[in-house]
């Protein structure tokens, strides 16, 4: 709905650069969250959840409080949280447990995360707030302003999905990608037309 919604409809993004920018709006997230695990949907009575949430190296201990404060306000029994490089480390399936080194970054929505992980712990890190967000950004940004073509944010993250890549030469020659979008000039013109008085008007649209 981002970019589509009308003057009466707002659209909120509880979190921004990995950390909790909306609190209430977080609590309802999770609780949707919730609500589609196999076996609790439709359930009277909702048992005590034990619940894992990923969150950035860099964050503060405010920003800690607020994960977890947010969990625990949706009746969770256990709230754990982990490190993204670690999650991500284990999901790729390294033995974390090991005592070697293993880079990871971890390219998010909000931030970037580097670490070095061994022996099951973080050995050093960095967040950057560049990531996804600010790739998709880019892509709109690029396009209105050397192309007067204004998309919105679904269309530039739908371009950054399907041709995106961190790699510059691809062995894949990417094919072109139809993008609809407002034409800025266009939208410049129409909307001096509808400022300029109807006789005035009425001589232009003759010409």
């Amino acid at each position: 709905m981002q970019g589509k919604t009308h003057e009466d409809i707002k659209t909120i993004r509880p979190l921004k650069d990995g950390v909790i920018a909306d609190f209430h709006a977080s609590e309802h997230m999770i609780k949707e969250f919730i609500k589609k695990i196999p076996g609790i949907k439709g359930k009277f009575i909702q048992p005590a959840l034990r619940i894992v949430i990923c969150i950035p190296s860099g964050i503060t201990e405010v920003e800690k409080r607020a994960v977890r404060d947010s969990a625990q306000k949706v009746n969770a029994k256990e709230v754990r949280l982990i490190y993204e490089p670690m999650a991500a480390a284990i999901g790729v399936g390294i033995d974390v447990q090991k005592p070697e080194g293993n880079m990871i970054i971890d390219i998010g929505g909000g931030t970037t995360e580097i670490a070095v992980v061994a022996l099951g712990g973080i050995v050093c890190d960095k967040s950057v707030k560049i990531a996804g967000d600010v790739f998709t950004n880019d892509i709109a940004y690029y396009l209105r302003t050397h192309h007067n073509l204004y998309i919105g944010e679904r269309t530039a993250e739908r371009i950054k999905i399907e041709v995106g890549s961190a790699v510059e030469d691809l062995d894949v020659d990417i094919e072109d990608i139809p993008v609809q979008g407002r034409d800025l000039i266009t939208d410049a013109v129409m909307e001096t037309l509808s400022l300029t008085p109807p006789e005035l008007a009425a001589d232009i649209y003759k010409t």
